[in-house]
């Protein structure tokens, strides 16, 4: 059974792969990273809470690549955009609303979906909760799911939960999160940790191959006795725009 906890708040939770800092915290944490598996040698030593060794090892057991960050919002970017992201560069204070560095601007993003304007295009911040998160694609390369985990009591819940009627109909309902953002020439898009750097990604961070053009984005949150989740639906909507071609 996990603790599932509604917005940003510190949780730990059976099942749960993370220990992420809060994430109104909104810097990084260098000395630690926000991961669970630097602290393996504290838990297998016997010095840690020994309840949260399963956890650390049903980690190494996924099925799918989840990103972390140290702290801070996810970013999802067209790789043409990517190097144009400097990340913590000239960071000061994300509550001072004169810096404008790349970081700060995101983590002025509260909601599960934002846009922010990166060099000649945009990028799209993945904010509001605290949690890693995960793409489960369609099979093609028009449509997906960005998951990120709150909650999760097993890997395997969350591909039915992507099936399900309940889901379909919150991703549909008025009160889901919606934002169309269009991919670069080449379609790749790249999940990072908006603190990173684009042209030195030091953190984890996966490369989405999408078809090329603009896309609606919709996200809602899922719970159910055993699964919390926040999803963000991905789908193909148009060719892009003359301009990005």
């Amino acid at each position: 059974m996990f603790i599932q906890v509604r917005r940003p708040k510190q949780f730990l939770a059976s099942g749960s792969r993370s220990l992420t800092p809060s994430r109104s915290q909104n810097k990084p944490m260098s000395d630690f990273g926000g991961r669970a598996d630097l602290l393996c040698a504290v838990l297998a030593d016997g010095s840690g809470p020994t309840g949260e060794i399963p956890a650390i090892v049903r980690r190494m057991r996924l099925k799918h690549n989840w990103i972390t960050t140290t702290g801070g919002p996810h970013l999802l970017i067209a790789d043409e955009q990517l190097p144009y992201w400097r990340g913590t560069e000239e960071w000061r204070d994300h509550e001072d609303p004169t810096d404008q560095s790349d970081y700060a601007r995101a983590c002025r993003v509260k909601t599960w979906l934002g846009s922010i304007a990166c060099h000649q295009g945009s990028a799209v911040v993945l904010s509001g909760e605290v949690g890693d998160i995960a793409w489960y694609s369609s099979g093609q390369s028009d449509t997906g799911f960005l998951v990120q985990w709150l909650g999760v009591d097993d890997e395997r819940l969350i591909e039915p939960a992507l099936r399900s009627p309940q889901l379909r109909g919150t991703l549909k309902s008025s009160n889901a999160e919606c934002l169309e953002f269009e991919t670069g020439p080449s379609g790749a898009m790249s999940l990072i940790d908006a603190s990173d750097k684009g042209d030195d990604l030091r953190g984890e961070h996966q490369v989405l191959t999408l078809r090329p053009g603009r896309y609606l984005a919709r996200a809602a949150h899922y719970q159910s006795v055993r699964l919390s989740i926040v999803v963000r639906e991905v789908c193909w909507v148009r060719p892009l725009s003359r301009e990005v071609r």
